[in-house]
């Protein structure tokens, strides 16, 4: 029974255990942000179901040609009619058509927004995680540098005993292993944080159980084209060739007002006098918009229509421009600190593990003394923080860079 539930837990944790990539599509697929997109895409395809609808038609009742005094009259002798009336308005097809496109391209622009609203949240989900694993790897080395001292300390209260160690020395060592016990805690909480960023983005209970897969392939997210065509493929280019587009579709059906629409009206009327026949009226109108007084509206809407399509024009220029030189100097600053890293992993911390062995190996021979033994742990320990501090220089950029190339 202890073998079952043991065997469930470890599955559960196993299901908790997420990528970076599956992180991003859970993302993708539950963050409320984008939900707000897709249901307004929603509504922007239920109006251009309606696109095509005409006017409803009026009817009324009155009467058509009374005299006021009319009731009063005998029957024989009353004049005018009751009149039954009925109008409907025809749309221009053309002006339908022309709402119909402006319509879908409307939604084209949210899509795009969404895309660009999934590409900052999956930059902020990438900076957290890559945040988290580097914290991960400081709680390690805290933990060991922890064992280190708390053994250090043993060595120095054994030797203390013979003489062969000072006392100031060993109170020390005891700020120093609180210090880093505090570190730890602090290291610890701010992982709890990363994870319920994480989970927030995700849209699951902030306080879920999150464990991180450590293996990241940030080959991935460097471009294979060139800085042009990933700019002009960022959801922000498209959503503002998609605007040019809205605009230009909305112009088409500014046009489309200058075109006539007709109409029809029906009018019956029953006489009061009995001895009158019933009449009838069929009227057919058009409306006449090019006309110079009214066309004037219509056509200041198309001058402004083409300047805002303009300056859609010179903020995607200037747009391309900015990315392209933000993604040349993010791959600058990305290669060198790249080379520092391998610096740190290949020579630094090696040498600088190294020194302090030897002088521990000193210390236990009465070769050293402990201050000696520190000072060596201590640029051990500065060596490690500062690869763990340009580590995550590394990752940051490379999250930042991620979100300028989209991918």
């Amino acid at each position: 029974m202890l073998t079952l539930i043991a065997l469930s837990l470890s599955k559960a944790e196993a299901q908790e255990k997420l990528s970076l990539d599956s992180l991003i599509q859970v993302i993708k697929r539950d963050n409320p942000e984008l939900k707000v997109f897709d249901e307004q895409v929603k509504s922007e395809n239920a109006k251009i179901e309606g696109a095509s609808a005409w006017m409803a038609p009026n009817v009324g009742l009155g009467t058509f040609m009374t005299p006021y005094n009319n009731f009063s009259r005998p029957g024989s002798q009353q004049d005018g009619s009751l009149m039954f009336t009925a109008e409907q308005k025809i749309p221009n097809a053309s002006n339908l058509k022309a709402q119909k496109e402006f319509l879908s391209a409307q939604a084209a622009v949210t899509l795009q927004s969404r895309a660009e609203n999934f590409n900052q949240l999956r930059a902020i989900a990438r900076s957290v995680y890559l945040d988290v694993l580097v914290l991960n790897q400081e709680l390690n080395y805290d933990r060991q540098n922890l064992v280190i001292l708390q053994n250090l300390k043993k060595l120095a209260e054994i030797r203390y005993t013979y003489n062969q160690a000072d006392l100031a020395q060993i109170y020390q060592m005891d700020a120093k292993i609180y210090q880093l016990a505090n570190k730890i805690s602090n290291t610890k909480s701010n992982i709890n944080v990363g994870k319920i960023k994480l989970n927030t983005l995700m849209n699951k209970p902030q306080q879920s159980v999150l464990e991180l897969d450590s293996t990241f392939d940030e080959s991935a997210i460097f471009k294979t084209e060139s800085e042009l065509a990933v700019s002009q493929n960022r959801s922000i280019a498209k959503q503002y060739d998609a605007k040019i587009t809205s605009l230009s579709l909305e112009n088409k059906l500014i046009a489309s007002t200058a075109k006539p629409e007709f109409n029809i009206q029906f009018n019956h009327m029953i006489t009061y006098n009995t001895s009158m026949p019933n009449q009838f009226s069929l009227i057919a109108g058009i409306s006449i918009p090019f006309a110079p007084w009214a066309a004037k509206s219509y056509q200041s809407k198309l001058k402004v229509n083409a300047f805002e399509q303009d300056a859609i024009l010179q903020e995607k220029q200037s747009f391309i421009n900015n990315n392209i030189g933000l993604i040349k100097t993010q791959e600058e600053r990305l290669g060198n600190l790249k080379t520092e890293r391998a610096v740190y992993q290949k020579n630094i911390i090696p040498a600088l593990q190294k020194s302090y062995e030897a002088n521990l190996l000193n210390y236990q021979e009465n070769k050293a003394d402990l201050k000696t033994v520190l000072d060596a742990w201590k640029d051990l320990n500065d060596g490690e923080l500062a690869y763990l501090e340009l580590l995550n220089n590394y990752y940051q950029t490379l999250a930042d860079y991620g979100k300028n190339v989209e991918r």
